[in-house]
This record gives C-alpha cells, structure tokens and sequence, in this order.
C-alpha cells in the first residue's frame, strides 16, 4: 500500500511548520534593525492617529501672517513697524506670553525707528524668539531660557549642533526668552515629534513650545528628569522618547482653524480680546512665501507655527503620546504565542474558519492598539504583531490547503466514475473520509457477467465489440451509482460493484439486490438493441454477498487502484458463476439475504462453491439456462 501522511499527522505537520514561521518573524523583529520595525508600524500608527482628533487646548491661539496679509507687511521681508505693531496689539489683548516662529534677519539697524519699535514690543512682551539649527560653527544665541537636567539624562547627539541662525541681536537681546525653532522628519521626511531641548556648542535651549509654556507658567525651569527621560514645565509633564523628542497628536483642519486668527484681522481690529486674553499666542505664517510650511503625516503643507502650537496643546492637555518601556518586546513575544495557537487552529480548521479567527485576532489587536493610543496616549507596534500572528496562520493553511487539494485531486481522479456524484462531492469536503491507507468495513460486493461472452467476441469486429462494451458498461454503471454503489473495477465483461464503501450506505444490502433487479432489466432491454441481437449478447449474470472486506490503495509507484479484499468478495464473484450451474441471474450468500429479509428471493440450498466451500443461497431465476453458458 503506498504511504499516505494521516489526517491528524498532516494538521500537526502543517501547525508545526505554521509555528516556525510565527517564530521566526517573531524572532526576526526582535532582533532585527529597529528602523525596519519602524518603517513596517509607521503607517499604521500614522492612520490610528487619525482616527479621532486629540483634545483641544482652549488656552492656546495662532496669528497667522498668512498671505493675504502679507502685503499689510510689505511683502515677505516682513515691515517692522507693522510687526511691532502685532506684538503691541496682541500683547495689549493680554497674552500669558509670545513665541514668534519668525526669524528676523536685516534690516538690524538699532537707528531706524521701525527696529526700534519693534525691539521695544519684543521686550515689553513676554515673548521667546526662535533660532534655527546650523552645522556650520556660527554664532551661539544669547542664553535666556535655563534647562535643569537630572543626573541620567543625557542629551541625544542629534541635536547638538556646532551653530544657530538666530534673528538680528537687537531683537534676540530684547526677548525674555531665547529657544529653537528646528524640526526634522523622519525616514519619510514627515515630521511626526519635536525636539524638548537642543543644543548649540555647550548651551542648552528648549524648543520654542517648551519655552513659551515655561514663559506662560512663570516657571524659571525646564527640567529633564528620569529613566526614561521626562520634561516637566511648572505642573506640565510629559515622556520623551528615546531621541529627547515629544511625540506629536496634530490638531485637525477644524480645530487648527477654531484657534487661528489671521494677521490682518488683528491688525484691522476686528478681533476681540477674548480671542487672546490669557492664552499662549504662537506668531508665525503659513504663506508658503515665507517657507514655514512642513510635510506631517496626513498634511504635505503644515505650517510650522501650527506644529509648535500642537506641541503646546499636547502638553497641556496631556495627550503627547509615548511607547511603553519594553513594549515592543513584550508584544512581539505575545504575538509569537498567539501566532503558535493561531497556526495549529488553522491546521485543524477549514479555511474560512481560520480566515476568520485571524481577521478576528486582527482586529482585536488593532482596536487594542487605537483605545491605548486615544484613550491612555500609548504606542503600541500595530503591525509588527499581525506579520508575526498571520504568517504562522497563512502557512499553516497554506499548507493544509495544500494537502487538502491534493487529496480533492486524488479522490476526483480515483472515483468520479465510479461513485455518485454527491459522494465525490462529500469525500472532497471531508478527505478524511476516505481511509486510502486502509480499513475494515461491513459491505457488500455485487459481480456481473455476461452469459457466452467468448462466442459474442467471435461473431463481431473488435471495433464493434468494444462500442457494444461501452454502451452496455455506460448502462451498468449508471444503474450501480443510481444506487449509492461504487464502482471497484471492471474485469472484461463484467464489473465488481461495493455497496457501503468508501463511505457508510443505509441499507447496502437492499440497495445492492434493487441494483441487481434494475441491471437484469436493463439488461434485457439492451440485448433486444439492434447491434446486441446481432451480435448475439448475452445475459447478465450476478453474485452478491454481504461480508467485512479491507480496503485501501495496492500497488507499487504510480500503478496505483484502490480496491477491497475479503472472503464475502471471493464469495460473490463464485456465487456469479454459480449462476450457470443453477439457471439463475442473482444469486445471493446468507448473509445478504439475512439483512433484506423476506424479498421475494428464491431459496436454492445448499450449494457448493469452488475454492468456498458449501454456502447456502438464494436467487432470482429469470430463465432457463444458456446452452452457451459453458465458453463464458
């Protein structure tokens, strides 16, 4: 019998191998580069982030020096008596404090009354100029802003600088306070944290959020603390990452335009106080004139004044998000363990149901991940997990798919032509039905033979028997399948027919002698066709007997058959030719006869068979017998 893996040993195979992938993955991500890991969560964490707005900070406000009031300023060189006259005006409205997103390159001339005017609003403000990052060993800006550092902080080297680009000194040395206005993107170039402090040579500043939060609290600090790192600005608090930035929850278009307020207005004064009175005012432009404008995540064209805004509102509200310490590790490891029971589910399932656990499995994760970030500003790795959960169950089904198709392929090739439709239909859904490696059942065998077959190869050409064969067979085989049996084989003119094999047949038995019956019918009504009386064909004969048979593939490389063995199929293919001594076309064995009952069957004896041994039998007698019966 050739080798066949079972049905429990191929879905533990497949769940093994599923495993090693879940592990694998799994193992590859811890221990893999950790930007590979980032640029696979990346966008999905991108795409939670949207999903709802953050909390709004009513106490934050933007002036925007947006195009339509550039020409109230003079163009891009910004006017500075018409600056000044912004900071007066909202400084008079009663701002808590000023960050200008602005640098203030020439004209610098303390003589000229529009500079004087405006050092003089810097100064009376309590307003934070902005400086920007320079790698080459330029100026250091005036030192206004104090960051404490505790003992096991340490500065990240990506934001040390050997320079800065500040505005005119006149302007800077009026300003309470002095803080950076850089921000850089990530791998994709979208800016998605902000720096908490930088520094220049051996000065360190904070970001212009930090430091216009510390100038609105009264606070003379900014303190970075802790393992991991945290910044604390009077009662604010937040985690930084592991490269000293605050991760960022941008405003969306509604809540940026709810706290905006163009330039002009102001200028116009068509804005009340209660628009600024006591809120932390950012002063920039999203004129792309004035290029302050930056790719974030969702928005190619943010303007840098609403990014140091958001900033500002997510340390107010507290809603700066943060990865959990070991986070990453942890829920790799457990996805590692779901992926392992995940892949011996989907060996053991069918597909859609494993389809379906997964997506379940996913999208469980994924909410998980969405509540933690909105509801507790967590960052969890969304996709990391599924990669590690999926690929264990993908190759698990995968590879039950697999074995499944290939045992769909051996049942059609085996048994479309042999068994009823709806059987094939069953074996295919359930293949372990079919026990090709073998099994002992209960069945019934059926043989037929034709009466003086030998004499009828002589009267016809070759051609002319094999097309009589054919359409005789085609007869015989469809009345065998009407029944629920299976066709085992044929044997020259006759075929060996199994009622109940492969798969279970309520009352096989009676199935198989209304067989027989229909067969003789069919027969007969064949032998009167034109080409069968011409040729002289003869009767149909057939043995039937009930008995445990053992079933299975025999044979050797791809001479492959399925077929059955036993005493009850020796039985009645020798019942089949005791016909001919009897004068009988069915004969059955006792225990045929013993499950139908009393069916109008005629009670032959005892009679002897050859190679059996005496049996006792029972038939149908149609005829007399055929003077030919002896060249069958």
């Amino acid at each position: 019998m050739n080798r066949q893996i079972r049905p429990g040993r191929r879905e533990m195979r497949s769940g093994s191998l599923g495993s090693l992938a879940a592990l694998a993955v799994g193992l590859f991500f811890l221990f893999g580069p950790s930007m590979l890991v980032e640029r696979i969560n990346q966008p999905a964490i991108d795409a939670i982030a949207t999903l709802w707005p953050p909390p709004g900070a009513s106490s934050v406000a933007v002036v925007d020096i947006d195009s339509a009031s550039l020409s109230a300023f003079e163009g891009r060189r910004l006017s500075r008596a018409r600056l000044a006259e912004l900071i007066e005006t909202v400084s008079g409205m009663g701002a808590s404090a000023i960050a200008l997103d602005l640098v203030l390159e020439p004209p610098c001339d303390p003589s000229m009354p529009g500079v004087q005017r405006l050092a003089a609003a810097i100064g009376a403000a309590n307003a934070t100029m902005g400086f920007l990052l320079s790698n080459e060993d330029t100026v250091v800006p005036a030192h206004r802003s104090p960051v404490a550092f505790g003992e096991a902080v340490r500065l990240p080297e990506g934001w040390i600088a050997p320079g800065a680009e500040p505005s005119c000194a006149v302007f800077s040395e009026a300003a309470a306070g002095m803080s950076a206005l850089s921000l850089e993107g990530d791998y994709d170039a979208l800016i998605r944290s902000a720096p908490a402090v930088i520094a220049v040579q051996d000065q360190i500043y904070p970001s212009v959020a930090i430091d216009v939060l510390r100038l609105s609290q009264g606070t003379g600090a900014v303190l970075l603390f802790g393992e991991p790192p945290q910044i604390r600005i009077g009662e604010l608090q937040a985690r930084l990452d592991d490269g000293g930035n605050l991760r960022l929850r941008y405003s969306t278009g509604i809540q940026e335009e709810a706290r905006t307020i163009s330039a002009s207005d102001i200028l116009g004064g068509g804005v009340s106080p209660d628009h600024i009175a006591g809120k932390t005012v950012f002063i920039g432009s999203s004129a792309a004139e004035l290029a302050g404008l930056r790719a974030v995540p969702g928005n190619p064209l943010k303007a840098s004044v609403q990014i140091h805004a958001d900033v500002a509102a997510n340390l107010l509200t507290g809603s700066s998000p943060h990865i959990p310490s070991n986070s990453q590790r942890v829920s790799t490891l457990i996805a590692i363990a779901f992926g392992i029971l995940l892949a011996f589910f989907a060996a053991a399932a069918k597909p859609l149901s494993a389809a379906a656990i997964s997506l379940i499995v996913v999208g469980a994760w994924l909410a998980i991940c969405a509540y933690a970030f909105h509801r507790f500003n967590l960052i969890l790795e969304p996709l990391v997990p599924v990669l590690v959960v999926t690929a264990g169950a993908v190759l698990s089904s995968g590879l039950q798919f697999s074995a499944v198709r290939r045992a769909e392929t051996v049942i059609r090739q085996r048994f479309e032509q042999r068994l009823p439709a709806a059987v094939v239909k069953k074996l295919v859904a359930e293949p372990e039905l079919l026990k090709l490696k073998g099994e002992q059942r209960i069945a019934t065998s059926m043989f037929t033979d034709v009466e003086g077959f030998t004499s009828t190869t002589e009267r016809t050409t070759p051609a002319q028997m094999i097309a009589l064969l054919d359409r005789y067979f085609e007869g015989l085989s469809g009345i065998i399948i009407g029944h629920g049996g299976m066709i085992e084989k044929t044997i020259g003119d006759g075929i060996h027919a199994l009622f109940n094999a492969p798969v279970d047949l309520d009352n096989h038995a009676a199935a198989a002698l209304d067989c027989a019956r229909d067969i003789l019918a069919f027969s007969e009504q064949f032998r009167k066709t034109e080409a069968a009386a011409e040729a002289g064909f003869g009767r149909t004969r057939i043995g039937i007997e009930t008995g445990e048979v053992v079933l299975g593939d025999v044979g050797v490389a791809d001479r492959v058959d399925y077929t059955a063995f036993g005493s009850s199929v020796n039985t009645a293919a020798r019942l089949q030719d005791a016909n001919k001594k009897y004068g009988t076309s069915v004969l059955l064995g006792a225990r045929t006869k013993a499950l139908i009952g009393d069916d109008g069957l005629e009670d032959v004896g005892e009679i002897e068979l050859r190679g059996i041994g005496v049996v006792h039998a029972f038939g149908i007698r149609c005829h007399t017998p055929d003077p030919q019966d002896s060249s069958s």
